[in-house]
């Protein structure tokens, strides 16, 4: 039975529709630079850079941007900002407004204002009668173009603002229906003005909106890492997602097929528009593409075709790509002088043991706690994203213990006091002692932390590999999530899980249920680094659970999502990449530990 990817049938599609057919959306965004200020507001380096970079790069993928504002007084912003809301209200239900603002910004008496370049000073008596508020702009745009998806992007609240009253960063706004806000460091928190040819966000936004195949929000949320990356996490980008398509934009399209994907022998005689495509469709498993094909086609047989298929997908859910996981029986090991073991035998601190799945146990008094994973198979990736396809069995062939909750930074700081770790990692209030440890590499964790708790315990702890992690995470489910395929309520820490730490901190390691391997915070709380290099897909993946071929210096794995990620990244099968050398406050680790050669 074939079975085709988003790609082909998007192109399919895209072919049979023409540029500008039903599934191409009108794309129009606006560009406002404000650069040269009075003296008492302090002039700026790159908004005219930024304006220039971010306009190649929105053209680039498909959009018509207007004239720039640059320079501009309050009326010349607002009469921009009116023009271009009309246009996108002409451009239909589909339409996709991108507004970028670079230019000086700040909060006050309750309101985050934008900064003209006329006002002379940023007091609060000139900002409420020159200044153009935030909350204008958001009214501008969802009453004037009402079904548009808006991005409204505020690279503001720079450093070097002049007479500012109180703090210079901007107040957080709530969730806007049908408008994704995203500033350029978080709220209360000021943003650099220093680059040669832009500044650090502009560059890394527009780095972020060409590439392909990643989404609106998984492509924000890699420009907030490079944006931390790039100042040393000095500034922190930040989001508010309100946009409710049921699709989510790629700004950068879906990537081109190779040219080994694209088919040498002759077409065959064409079919109407309709059976053609349906003959490419009606075998996928994707539900997202079957949605896709019954609203272009939605007026043929074919769309009743494509809604049976639908229907029986949904019923079936994802039990036809995921074949239920099966436990492997390890082979019983005789203990010498004692009854025999069934499962698996190991040394725990000096003791030899037996240990059966779900077992907990301590190496030392202070040690992380394990649980002993049974050894099985399980269908690792998804078709959500190229980077986690195809679908491929993995079998872990042996018993391994895995860290009962991430490692907490009291856990790392006995580590410090021992002198086996150099970095003291800054907990930046999200908490410490039972909080889970923040702001640590790959690099701290496998040079420093590892070999200190090898040596210490004298046995085998590691980071666990990609598959590890999965089989781990899933704990024999098939869904989204250890408890099925909605993030459900109070169930993790994220920006949405509905727990009291959500967007806020960590949570204490343990705060929320175990998933049937007796593991907490698989999903969410901090991303968990893996050993594994990072590929862009699981062609050529290993079957066996080990890592990825080692290569010397590669961006690595982080898996689980963390306190201040959408659902969407806490997902089992989510993969999500960095450099080994990067500190985060949302990145941490679990361990493993092999129990036996």
């Amino acid at each position: 039975m074939r079975r085709f990817g988003w790609v082909a049938l998007a192109l399919v599609l895209l072919m049979l529709a023409g540029a500008t057919g039903a599934l191409a959306e009108k794309r129009i965004a606006l560009l406002i630079g404000n650069k040269d200020y009075k003296p008492g507001v302090g002039a700026l380096v790159n908004p005219l850079n930024d304006v220039r970079v971010m306009g190649e790069a929105l053209k680039a993928v498909g959009f018509d941007v207007l004239r720039p504002a640059q320079n501009a007084r309050r009326a010349d912003m607002l009469i921009a900002i009116h023009e271009f809301a009309s246009k996108l209200k002409g451009a239909g239900a589909d339409a996709i407004g991108f507004l970028y603002y670079s230019g000086h910004g700040v909060a006050s008496a309750g309101e985050n204002y934008l900064i003209p370049v006329d006002i002379d000073e940023p007091s609060t008596v000139l900002l409420s009668v020159q200044g153009v508020k935030q909350s204008e702009v958001l009214a501008i745009l969802r009453n004037e173009a009402p079904n548009a998806a808006h991005y409204l992007v505020l690279d503001a609240c720079r450093n070097t603002l002049q007479g500012a009253r109180g703090g210079k960063g901007f107040l957080p706004v709530g969730q806007q229906s049908g408008v994704l806000v995203a500033f350029a460091a978080e709220p209360g928190k000021t943003a650099s003005d220093t680059g040669t040819s832009s500044g650090p966000y502009a560059a890394a936004l527009a780095a972020e909106l060409v590439k392909p195949n990643q989404s609106d929000l998984i492509m924000f949320h890699h420009v907030r890492v490079a944006v931390i990356d790039k100042t040393n996490g000095d500034q922190v980008p930040w989001t508010e997602d309100g946009i409710q398509r049921r699709e989510r934009v790629l700004f950068g399209g879906e990537a081109k097929p190779s040219a080994a994907a694209v088919p040498t022998t002759p077409a065959p005689t064409r079919l109407s528009e309709a059976a053609e495509a349906w003959d490419r469709a009606k075998d996928t498993t994707n539900i997202a593409l079957l949605e896709a094909y019954i609203s272009r086609f939605k007026e043929t047989f074919y769309a009743e075709m494509a809604r049976a298929r639908l229907e029986e997908l949904k019923k079936q859910h994802l039990s036809i790509a995921v074949p239920p996981p099966q436990i492997i029986a390890p082979r019983p090991i005789p203990i010498p002088g004692s009854k025999r073991c069934d499962v698996v035998e190991a040394i725990v601190g000096n003791e030899r043991r037996c240990l059966k799945p779900k077992d907990s146990f301590k190496d030392c008094d202070t040690c992380p706690e394990m649980v002993v994973l049974p050894a099985g198979e399980f269908m690792m990736g998804s078709d959500e994203n190229p980077d986690q396809r195809p679908w491929h069995k993995v079998t872990i062939a042996r018993s391994f213990a895995v860290g009962k909750f991430e490692v907490t930074f009291a856990e790392w700081d006995e580590c410090v006091s021992a002198g086996g770790c150099k970095q003291r990692p800054d907990d930046q209030t999200r908490g410490r002692g039972n909080h889970p440890v923040i702001n640590v590499s790959w690099r701290d964790i496998t040079k420093e932390y590892l070999p200190w708790l090898s040596s210490k315990t004298s046995k085998n702890y590691r980071l666990l590999t990609e598959a590890e992690w999965e089989y781990a995470a899933r704990a024999g489910s098939r869904g989204n999530y250890a408890w099925g395929n909605d993030i459900g309520r109070n169930r993790a820490n994220c920006d949405g899980c509905g727990s009291q730490w959500d967007k806020k901190q960590t949570a204490p390691v343990g705060s929320f249920q175990a998933n049937a391997f007796d593991l907490h915070d698989m999903h969410g709380n901090v991303w968990e680094w893996v050993s594994d290099c990072y590929k862009d897909s699981y062609a050529n993946a290993p079957s066996d659970g080990e890592a990825t071929v080692e290569v010397a210096g590669c961006p690595r794995v982080l898996r689980g999502g963390a306190w201040n990620m959408f659902p969407a990244f806490l997902r089992s099968a989510y993969r999500y990449s960095g450099d080994p050398v990067i500190r985060y406050d949302g990145f941490g680790f679990r361990l493993a530990r092999t129990l036996n050669p």
